[in-house]
């Protein structure tokens, strides 16, 4: 039987191939769940300190991760905590949260 979705281990794997290729665009980069070119990531926090929080999904199959205390590198916009959510530049969609292995 196959599963349905990658493990968090997968998914932080891509996380952290598309964090490297920031500020630009990372190259492709498959869903680790469904295979799609549909990574998309988005940090909110505090502009001035350059960390906050990712998300980090697949628009195609709507399942990711989200990370705290995430170091946000220059030239990567971010949102503010202070912005309400209505009006950010980005919206999250009502993805499927992976959690970590259970080990």
């Amino acid at each position: 039987m196959q599963a349905l979705t990658a493990s968090w281990g997968a998914w932080l794997e891509a996380y952290e191939q598309h964090y490297k290729a920031l500020p630009g665009r990372a190259t492709h980069r498959p869903c680790p769940s469904c295979g799609s070119d549909d990574l998309r990531l988005t940090f909110t926090g505090k502009p001035e300190r350059r960390v906050g929080y990712a998300a980090f999904w697949c628009d195609g199959c709507l399942i990711g991760i989200h990370l705290s205390r995430c170091p946000v590198p220059e030239g990567v916009p971010m949102e503010s905590l202070e912005t309400p959510v209505e009006q950010r530049a980005v919206r999250v969609p009502n993805y499927t949260l992976l959690w970590p292995d259970e080990e």
